[in-house]
């Protein structure tokens, strides 16, 4: 396939938009797929796994190469659910051009800024579609001027609809002036332009032809003469005035009812760009470090970006590439320029949803799968070995949610860690750790949802069923007075040889965050020095489970400075024994306390929540330490107890209907107010009793 007739393109929206039901009726109108699929019953050649057939929602990408007009098409539908937008910001990484989805009746969600400013971010050319124009309340020149208001946009309808709600029926092409409607099965017939919308339609031709006009510098000459455009020539200018970013055409429809995929597709392939039209990329040399860059040729050395990794127990891992230059072929060998490992490889796959197709060789602008690639993850760059190169990846959302996870059957502990791995190589945003203090295995994610699915893909794939529970606190013990002179004497007698130590110490507190000093301070000979290691190390035993509730003692300085010992009894676990003892003794006399991790919390919310984010960070004992504004926003600095916001997430997402986003890190320990410390002694208590 040429080059120049290779269209690849993301479908971007918010949940909701019905923007997997338009790829659907994309790929049904290029008779790539014999039915038309529906997300409602679970039909959709897309949305097929599981979690996502539950939910209605699409939660991985899928991709789907198809052809159309003489051209080769790859369609990468994406997730619009906020718990798996990071999908979305892979697709985009490697997508030539957006297809970007609004809901005639409620154009304006509460992510659409956020998904806009994906694509924004992005760069790439885009197309909107102003889907569900056959449902009650769906206004054409409502939505357009909701979404210019919102996402400040240079809108251009190239279709404009004829009909209105249930008797929507079919579209006006301005670009070539004719006039379509759709039968049932989506089939377009030509018909007369209605008379009733000859002064709309001739408005539109002319603010169409306007800004067709200003992209090119001849067209404009011309058209402030008043000479005519040609079709071609209309064509050229709007072309370049999209690939430009100047504008975003509109193409209005019904994906249900397929009325309008056809004549989008035709300005897909129109108006969008190849892989020429993007021109040369840049990458890294990963042995030099110097900026070196490859044309989208297919007579290039071999380059390409895998942006996404898909596992399966049984078939191993497919990683899924955009190719950016040269041609690759099946059995060979390519370098992975991050690890600096080659891969050797067999089959080359185009996708179809679910189903893979082999295929002798795919150039520029292809997206493609290779299978069971030993060292490659999502963002590697694959090149030819003799020429390599590393592209930038893109920077993923941080964790926002975690869980502690254990085994229902006690025999799947070992199955745990394996699962888990596969879907971290498939879900590069999970996290997974061991809290060395608590000892639970912790799975964190962008949201409810997100962790959700994961368990439940868990499950599934590899057959292990988890428990998720909130996880513990790592709180601290720590001492507020000094207390001097604090004396243990430990003796025993037993029918051999006996045991007797005692240590004399003072214990005072540390500021905060010094962790822990010891001072050996012994005069005289009544403790011989060869037993000071022992108390030492009695002591560090002793604060890694303090005596007010079992946790860790942090910021105390301890003084030996005196003791007792006996020539036969005395021994260093006779030492080491009164050393735990006497700081126990100690610590209890000292006025002890508990204390917490504090996490510094970014809230980024609309102008219009700040005030109901302020009093709930108040309420969660929170400190509003700045507030700046930004466009349409204000962010938040705060910092709060971690124990308040465990689940944070949910609750801002409720506040702010899903349109908040914070970030939160650890910031240093605090003391527990005492209102709290009697209730988390006695909970502490009560799990070492179960």
């Amino acid at each position: 396939m040429e080059t120049a007739k290779v269209r690849n393109f993301a479908i971007v929206s918010q949940s909701g938009s019905g923007k997997t039901s338009l790829a659907e009726a994309l790929l049904y109108s290029a008779k790539a797929i014999k039915k038309l699929g529906r997300v409602d019953d679970g039909t959709s050649h897309l949305d097929f796994e599981p979690e996502e057939v539950k939910r209605n929602i699409t939660i991985s990408t899928a991709c789907f190469a198809f052809n159309w007009n003489k051209h080769a098409l790859f369609l990468m539908d994406t997730p619009g659910e906020d718990n798996f937008l990071h999908e979305t910001i892979s697709a985009l990484r490697v997508a030539d051009s957006c297809l970007f989805v609004a809901d005639a009746v409620d154009p304006v969600k509460p992510q659409t800024q956020k998904i806009w400013s994906l694509i924004s971010d992005s760069g790439a050319p885009s197309i909107m579609f102003l889907n569900k124009m056959d449902r009650e309340r769906a206004d054409f020149n409502a939505a357009l001027d909701a979404i210019k208001e919102t996402l400040e946009l240079r809108l251009v309808p190239v279709t404009l609809p004829i009909g209105k709600e249930e008797s929507f029926k079919g579209v006006v092409d301005l670009v070539q002036m004719k006039a379509y409607e759709f039968g049932e099965d989506g089939k377009k017939k030509p018909v007369d332009i209605p008379s009733d919308m000859a002064d709309e339609v001739e408005e539109a031709r002319n603010n169409l032809i306007e800004y067709a006009a200003e992209s090119e510098e001849e067209l404009l000459e011309k058209f402030l003469e008043g000479e005519e455009l040609s079709s071609d020539e209309i064509i050229s200018g709007l072309r370049q005035g999209i690939l430009d970013g100047g504008f975003v055409p509109v193409v209005c429809g019904s994906a249900t009812k397929n009325i309008g995929p056809s004549i989008l597709l035709d300005l897909i392939v129109s108006f969008m760009p190849s892989p020429e039209d993007k021109g040369e990329v840049t990458g890294e040399d990963p042995e030099k470090g110097e900026e070196i860059s490859r044309k989208p040729s297919p007579d290039e050395l071999f380059s390409a970006l895998v942006f996404k990794t898909l596992t399966d127990p049984y078939a191993g891992r497919l990683s899924l590439m955009r190719i950016y230059s040269g041609t690759l072929k099946p059995d060979s060998t390519v370098l992975n320029g991050n690890k600096k490992e080659k891969e050797k490889f067999g089959p080359l796959f185009i996708l179809k949803g679910k189903e893979q197709e082999n295929v002798d060789e795919a150039g520029p602008g292809c997206i493609v799968a290779l299978a069971k690639l030993k060292h490659t993850e999502t963002g590697d760059t694959l090149s030819d070995p003799s020429a390599p190169i590393v592209y930038p990846f893109v920077e993923f959302p941080s964790p926002v949610i975690t869980y502690a996870l254990k085994p229902k059957s006690r025999g799947d502990e070992e199955k745990i860690t394996q699962a888990l791995s596969r879907l971290r190589e498939e879900d590069p945003t999970l996290q997974v750790t061991r809290d060395p203090e608590t000892n639970e295995l912790l799975i964190s994610g962008l949201g409810q949802i997100h962790i959700d699915a994961t368990i439940e893909k868990m499950e599934r794939k590899f057959g292990v069923s988890v428990d998720l529970s909130t996880p513990k606190i790592a709180y601290r013990e720590t001492i507020k007075a000094p207390k001097k002179g604090v004396i243990y004497r430990h003796k025993k007698q037993t029918g051999g040889a006996g045991q007797f130590a005692e240590v004399h110490f003072d214990i005072t507190p540390l500021p905060r965050g010094e962790g822990y000093e010891f001072e050996e301070a012994l005069v005289g000979m009544n403790v011989p020095r060869n037993f000071v290691p022992a108390v030492e190390k009695g002591i560090q035993e002793a604060m890694q489970s303090g005596p007010l509730a079992g946790y860790p003692v942090t910021d105390v300085k301890v003084r030996f400075y005196d003791g007792k010992s006996h020539e036969v009894d005395s021994s260093e676990m006779a030492f080491k024994i009164a050393a735990i003892q006497c700081f126990k003794k100690g610590v209890l006399e000292a006025k002890p306390t508990l204390l917490e991790p504090i996490v510094k919390l970014v809230v980024t919310v609309p102008e219009d929540s700040v005030g109901d984010i302020i009093g709930d960070l108040n309420a969660r004992r929170g400190k509003v330490m700045g507030m700046e504004p930004g466009k349409g926003v204000q962010t938040v600095t705060a910092l709060v107890p971690l124990s308040e916001v465990q689940k944070y997430v949910l609750d801002l997402n409720a506040m702010t209907a899903g349109q908040g986003t914070f970030t939160i890190e650890f910031s240093h320990y605090e003391e527990v107010p005492p209102n709290l410390i009697e209730k988390i002694v006695a909970q502490k208590k009560q799990e070492e009793e179960k």
